[in-house]
């Protein structure tokens, strides 16, 4: 994909640039889990979160940087199915529901609550996520939230696939419009 080459030319060029708790390294720390999310490609998670040790080296780094740092963390312990990282990084992010930073911190925590198997407040974590995006106008990442929420539905078999169908058609209907190719395939 364009996308990731263009993401790997970006790590590549961390090499040259001293490390330390800076938006290009809490950038890479966020962005790589997010296109492995989107690829199935965990390749270089373990970079991202060597880039998220950067940013929290030094206690001297913005909230923004340290927020996308933390999400991108986020979304490892999610990868992962790791409970106990998913809890460590929900408290942190806790502090952030209702923000946006490139990324809903509503539907990470709705991740990271699944994770932790808190399926009643992942759904409360997606429901406000949806109702974010929906009236921020964020539609890609609405569509995202559609089929992470649709995808715990389904995996939890708590009876719900009514509603799960109609978050996959929204994301899908969303997806496609805007062209956004490996998501239109996940909800196929």
């Amino acid at each position: 994909m364009e996308g990731n080459e263009y993401l790997e030319r970006f790590i590549e060029t961390l090499r040259f640039i001293a490390a330390g708790p800076r938006y290009d390294y809490a950038a890479a720390a966020q962005l790589k889990p997010v296109a492995a999310r989107i690829t199935e490609d965990m390749d270089r998670i373990n970079f991202a979160e060597a880039a998220a040790g950067n940013v929290f080296s030094i206690s001297s780094g913005t909230p923004l940087v340290s927020l996308f740092a933390r999400q991108g963390l986020a979304t490892i312990a999610f990868l992962r199915g790791d409970a106990e990282a998913a809890s460590q990084q929900y408290v942190s992010l806790s502090q952030s529901a209702g923000t946006f930073a490139k990324l809903s911190n509503d539907r990470i925590l709705g991740l990271l609550a699944r994770t932790m198997g808190n399926l009643d407040q992942a759904v409360a974590h997606f429901e406000d996520a949806l109702t974010f995006c929906r009236q921020a106008g964020y539609r890609p990442e609405l569509a995202w939230s559609c089929h992470d929420y649709a995808e715990m539905l389904l995996e939890s078999n708590t009876g719900d696939r009514a509603k799960a169908a109609e978050l996959l058609e929204e994301s899908n209907s969303i997806s496609s419009e805007l062209g956004m190719r490996p998501l239109v395939e996940r909800v196929a």
